[in-house]
């Protein structure tokens, strides 16, 4: 017998429902260098990766950034507020590609860059993502749980995707990030939706997989190709 529909379907946004137009160390570099900064772009991007990989998402308790063990302990004093922790980040993937910034030119490099990641085009709907969200939509409340920012709103309205979904319960709102079961929780409660009741789908097996099983959420582990977006309609019986 297939499992119960769930009440509410939740979903990671980036690497689940939404993907960048180009490398990350292309924007990055083609940035750059109107503002006097010359990197090479795939340097830029592995660097990026080994940045993103050990710094601790926004608004993390040291409690849950630890349960990634390549990353250092949080801040003493955490960013008050999204941009803020872009903003050092970004800084560190330069000077990590050798290619730091000054003072005096990187707010305005920075000023461009963090607004170029808002604007149409610079983000792609996942392949399938509008026709699974239809179809699981018409059978269940939908909605966002992701560490993205509040840029995500007009990201989703620029692709067509935003229309699916009832609430967005991200990061920089809610000054909870995932792992942390409390924001799961926080989902769970809003909705007035038992955790069992809710199926969370995202592709992080720490942030998405752990986090929401820890919470009392079921999973959807997508991990392309073997368990595509596609996939989660047959999961569901809506293929």
């Amino acid at each position: 017998m297939p499992p119960a529909l769930p009440e509410v379907a939740s979903f990671d946004a980036a690497g689940t429902l939404i993907r960048l137009a180009e490398p990350v160390g292309a924007t990055y570099a083609r940035t750059a260098a109107r503002h006097g900064v010359c990197a090479e772009p795939d340097q830029l991007g592995r660097a990026f990766g080994r940045v993103w990989k050990r710094t601790p998402p926004p608004f993390s308790s040291p409690a849950h950034s630890s349960d990634q063990p390549d990353q250092p302990d949080q801040p003493d004093q955490p960013e008050p507020d999204e941009r803020t922790w872009w903003s050092r980040l970004v800084r560190e993937v330069f000077r990590e590609a050798n290619a730091p910034f000054g003072d005096d030119a990187y707010a305005d490099f920075f000023d461009e860059l963090y607004r170029r990641f808002e604007e149409p085009g610079a983000w792609l709907a996942a392949p399938d993502a509008a026709e699974v969200l239809a179809r699981v939509s018409s059978v269940c409340r939908c909605v966002v749980l992701s560490n993205f920012d509040a840029r995500l709103r007009r990201i989703l309205a620029d692709i067509g995707l935003l229309g699916h979904f009832e609430g967005l319960y991200l990061s920089c709102e809610q000054r909870l990030s995932k792992p942390d079961p409390q924001l799961f929780a926080r989902v769970s409660e809003d909705l007035g939706v038992a955790p069992d009741r809710i199926l969370h789908v995202g592709d992080d097996p720490v942030c998405d997989w752990s986090g929401a099983e820890r919470a009392g959420f079921r999973t959807y582990r997508l991990d392309p190709p073997r368990r595509s977006l596609r996939g989660l309609l047959d999961e569901l019986s809506l293929a």
